[in-house]
């Protein structure tokens, strides 16, 4: 039986919180910083690949319309992208960042996919589209 799709995503969640928590941690030491920096947007960027390409493509293709809920969701990861290129500018100039608003936004976003987004996803989809979507996330993120 495929794994659902809300539980490999709360998951992934869990895993960049904890990257965005040894980012706060560390913040203080520049070298660090960067380092855990990268980390975290690399993994935020894998998120949001799987996020757009997979299970918001294959929502789509199987629903046969753009749903809100995705339109929503895209345009939080363009904002959340802006917000990280501008850290990411400020690390270069080595200007400690403020990364509160960021994390209010990130919360902001997962707590609606979380609790609402993923919930009606694994509701609509049957086994074989779960089983697919679990497939394709299992290839580029750790299960």
């Amino acid at each position: 039986m495929p794994r659902q799709i809300q539980t490999l995503m709360l998951k992934e969640h869990e895993r960049i919180s904890r990257f965005l928590g040894q980012l706060e941690k560390e913040i203080d030491n520049y070298d660090r910083t960067k380092i855990n920096f990268n980390k975290f947007k690399w993994n935020l960027e894998k998120h949001f690949f799987v996020e757009e390409k997979v299970i918001f493509n294959m929502f789509v293709n199987i629903s046969g319309k753009e749903t809100t809920d995705t339109f929503h969701l895209l345009s939080d990861h363009v904002r959340i992208i802006g917000m990280i290129n501008n850290v990411d500018e400020k690390l270069r100039k080595k200007i400690r960042p403020d990364l509160s608003r960021l994390k209010e936004v990130l919360t902001a976003h997962k707590d609606f996919e979380d609790h609402y987004f993923y919930p009606r996803l694994d509701e609509r989809l049957t086994l074989d589209q779960k089983k697919e979507i679990s497939e394709r996330i299992q290839e580029i993120i750790p299960g």
